[in-house]
């Protein structure tokens, strides 16, 4: 006879969006880029609670869409929203000064261009730059239900490379 787990029931993870121009041209190196994300990269997404991180891409705009879930509440036992708002803060920071995440965006950032979200001229957040590089985009509407739980797997075994070429640029860590 089957035992079925009992489900723990969980708050709905916060789900976050973004767009952003694919330069023309860069779709070969973009791809070459997220083919094979580096594992650093991934390993930091993953302990600051990122989740599902997918980005989409449309062709006849050249507009690159990002979906990620933050799951950071379930793991702390937060309050308030404000307990909340400081844990996600800090995770987001804890992101933007890995030196290997700073490394990768140093590549992917030649290939994207932000909407005027983004001060001409301001720091690239590879340089330690702050602000939204993808534009936020706000959440209308989520159907159905949510994940109670998510792989402890970093890539996506299903996973399609797009490059053209077949290429990838991997980080020295993970040769």
């Amino acid at each position: 006879q089957e035992i079925k787990k009992k489900r723990q029931r969980r708050r709905a993870p916060r789900r976050f969006g973004g767009a952003i121009k694919l330069k023309s041209g860069m779709y070969d190196r973009y791809t070459e880029l997220h083919d094979k994300t580096w594992d650093g990269v991934l390993e930091r997404m993953s302990k600051s609670h990122m989740r599902n991180f997918t980005i989409y891409f449309h062709k006849e705009t050249n507009t690159m869409f990002s979906h990620f879930e933050w799951v950071g509440h379930w793991y702390h036992d937060c309050k308030t929203y404000e307990e909340e708002q400081s844990l996600f803060n800090a995770d987001m920071k804890a992101i933007a000064e890995d030196p290997i995440t700073l490394e990768w965006w140093k590549l992917c950032e030649p290939c994207q261009e932000p909407f005027t979200q983004w001060p001409e001229g301001a720091t690239m957040l590879s340089e330690g730059g702050t602000g939204d590089w993808w534009a936020p985009l706000e959440n209308l509407n989520h159907c159905g239900r949510w994940p109670m739980d998510y792989s402890d797997d970093l890539r996506d075994p299903d996973f399609v490379p797009r490059n053209p070429n077949g290429k990838t640029v991997e980080h020295p860590s993970n040769r």
